[in-house]
């Protein structure tokens, strides 16, 4: 069994280890931005990464073009408009 104290550092427990959770005498006082459960949520957030998008790379439109086809862009465009149905 694991057991972790600031939630990245953990220890194992080995067969008869005793761990004892109690309430220090002396309080640690805190400040918090917004309150403890807004706070306590916000700090997770941003460690477990919650709602972030990684920056994508940008793609080369024109090299993949290149790449995937000898056609240019003006000859995709008027095979696109001579295989679209007329409206009439």
């Amino acid at each position: 069994m694991w057991v972790s104290f600031d939630g990245r550092n953990r220890q194992a427990l080995q067969h008869g280890d005793s761990l004892y959770v109690t309430t220090s005498v002396y309080p640690v006082p805190s400040i918090c931005a917004q309150d403890q459960i807004s706070d306590w949520f916000d700090s997770l957030g941003e460690c477990l990464h919650w709602n972030v998008r990684k920056k994508q790379k940008q793609i080369d439109e024109l090299s993949d073009l290149t790449h995937s086809s000898s056609d240019t862009l003006e000859e995709l465009d008027a095979n696109n408009h001579e295989e679209r149905p007329s409206d009439t």
